[in-house]
Order: C-alpha cells, then sequence, then structure tokens
C-alpha cells in the first residue's frame, strides 16, 4: 500500500512505498474539513500518510489545536464519498515561508478504511464494487 497520498487543487498523487515515484490519480480528488456546523475548507491541498493516519491541511487560516474535525474524501463534482473519517488538529503551521496549515490526526483511525481509499485511488476498487 502507499505511504502517502497527496492532494494539489485536486491533482492527487500516491507515493508508492518502496518506489521512486509518484503516481498520479486519474480522477479528481477533493478534501472537505469540517469544524462545528462549518465547512472553512472545501477541497484543500492535503498530505495524507496513510501508515499513521496523520495529515496536513493547507489554510489560510489554521484552526486551534485540540479541535475536533470530520474529514470527507470525495469525487468532485458529483460529490462521491470515498472516505468519512473523525479526526483532531494536533498543531498548526502559521509563520514563516513554508505552506500554513494544521497537523490533523485520524481519530478512528482503522487501517482498512485508508486502505479502502488507496484501492479506489490505484483503481483497485471501483466505487461500484462497495457493498452496501
Amino acid at each position: 500500500m502507499a505511504n502517502f497520498i497527496e492532494d494539489r487543487r485536486s491533482s492527487a498523487k500516491i507515493n508508492i512505498r518502496g518506489a521512486n515515484h509518484k503516481r498520479d490519480v486519474k480522477f479528481p480528488l477533493c478534501l472537505a474539513l469540517r469544524y462545528g456546523n462549518q465547512v472553512p475548507l472545501e477541497c484543500a491541498d492535503f498530505l495524507l500518510n496513510t501508515t499513521t493516519g496523520k495529515l496536513f491541511v493547507e489554510t489560510d487560516n489554521p484552526l486551534p489545536v485540540g479541535s475536533k474535525v470530520l474529514l470527507h474524501f470525495y469525487i468532485p463534482p458529483e460529490i462521491k464519498l470515498l472516505s468519512e473519517v473523525k479526526g483532531h488538529v494536533i498543531g498548526k503551521r502559521n509563520l514563516g515561508s513554508s505552506s500554513r496549515g494544521n497537523y490533523i490526526k485520524i481519530n478512528d483511525f482503522l487501517h482498512r478504511k485508508l486502505h479502502r481509499l488507496e484501492d479506489y485511488l490505484s483503481e483497485k476498487q471501483h466505487l461500484v464494487d462497495k457493498r452496501i
């Protein structure tokens, strides 16, 4: 399985473990971040470590540490949901020349949820393959 999923402007890439290349995902991917009743970020750029269940989400207005969030990974524009996970902010970066944003730890971190997301992105599983 992949170690990282990187998304910039809805163009995702998968970093394959042990390989020295990135593989493009053939369809757009978006992340919506819900904070309380607000959705301050839609289609935010992110870097997800699928091994640890941590991600960095770019934003001009980082949320406070400890904030509880709900993450939706989806395919736009029809908003076909690929995965929904809960998380909390474990850090923020808002100074310097680097990208500003939040570090988030997925609370209900289950390898099967992230493996299923990787399978969709790697085209090993299709949306119609999902069991109800």
